[in-house]
């Protein structure tokens, strides 16, 4: 007889992973079902007695051994049992009724997920976290927002803040704070930038876990993603620096969170006069972007908001920049 229990227990979930393309170091990777770029976005991790895997991207979910394949291959779930060994002959009945019995755990496990996700959420709309981090930040952190180019003005426009102890697991840092706020000025999380993280490359954490990946940044959230001119950049600094610097007041500057994130605010740009600014070394995912939306494309030598910084580009030859450099790709 057809037994899940027998394939998951014979199935080594991180070979799996890597004959799917998956480079595996210490239980993470880049997503192989999605190909993504983030070499910390798929984990393997030990539950209920055996491994189990998560794309934290969001895009692709997680499970065992058979909800990957079924990913992976884009089989049902029959079909990859029978592609890690299951009995082909199974009884019909049975192998419906397990998908069945399968299919209503992922419906309440998506359940509850939602369940976390919004009483996660509800706990931190009521805390208003983000304004105590505003009103209480000491002049090491107005400095350090001044130097990166937001004065007090603007710091107060984004609500821009710092905590003095963001502990993490045990470690303890400073951070400046970014809150993320939807189209209604509602809090969707609030974005830790580490001033001292453990690894030079994991820079940022977010106030309340639970809540997925990081919305896109919005300079002004009631516009949404409209705008006479949409700039499009990767990182909320570099999109709120942008916004502060023109003086333009028909401009939404869009920050998504990393450059694998662009797709996600595929659907609401497309055809809109849209320039999108790729970070030095990831010109190809903002590149591909851009053409799929059919916007304008306009690389620079550093990053945006250095760029800004280091030239002092005045706002009307700033907007010249966009307007009349960028090109359609």
């Amino acid at each position: 007889m057809f037994d899940v229990n027998t394939i998951l227990n014979s199935t080594d979930l991180r070979d799996l992973v890597e004959k799917a393309g998956g480079h595996i170091n210490k239980g993470r990777c880049a997503c192989p079902i999605h190909g993504g770029h983030d070499t910390t976005a798929f984990a393997i991790y030990h539950d209920g007695g055996r491994d189990k895997w998560k794309c934290h991207s969001d895009e692709c979910g997680g499970g065992d051994a058979i909800d990957f394949v079924m990913k992976w291959r884009g089989y049902d779930f029959k079909r990859a049992c029978e592609f890690l060994g299951g009995d082909v002959q199974s009884d019909p009945v049975e192998m419906e009724r397990l998908a069945h019995v399968r299919v209503e755990n992922k419906r309440k496990e998506l359940e509850d997920k939602r369940n976390e996700y919004e009483a996660a959420l509800r706990e931190l709309q009521v805390a208003q976290k983000h304004l105590y981090y505003h009103n209480t930040k000491k002049q090491w952190a107005t400095e350090m927002w001044a130097a990166r180019g937001l004065d007090e003005g603007m710091q107060s426009f984004f609500t821009l803040g710092a905590c003095e102890d963001f502990d993490i697991g045990g470690y303890h840092t400073p951070t400046l704070t970014i809150p993320i706020l939807d189209e209604q000025r509602s809090l969707l999380n609030i974005k830790h930038r580490l001033i001292n993280p453990q690894k030079p490359n994991d820079k940022y954490r977010p106030e309340r876990s639970g809540l997925g990946t990081f919305p896109p940044f919005l300079a002004i959230p009631e516009m949404g993603f409209d705008g006479g001119l949409i700039i499009v950049t990767e990182g909320e600094i570099k999109a709120m620096v942008t916004w502060a610097s023109l003086s333009e007041s028909d401009i939404q500057v869009i920050g998504v969170p990393g450059r694998t994130q662009f797709k996600n605010i595929k659907d609401k740009l497309i055809n809109k006069n849209v320039v999108v600014i790729p970070d030095p070394g990831a010109e190809k995912d903002a590149y591909d972007f851009a053409h799929s939306i059919n916007a304008r494309y306009l690389p620079v030598s550093e990053k945006i908001d250095d760029y800004i910084l280091q030239t002092e580009i005045k706002p009307n030859d700033l907007y010249r920049l966009f307007s009349t450099q960028a090109r359609r790709v």
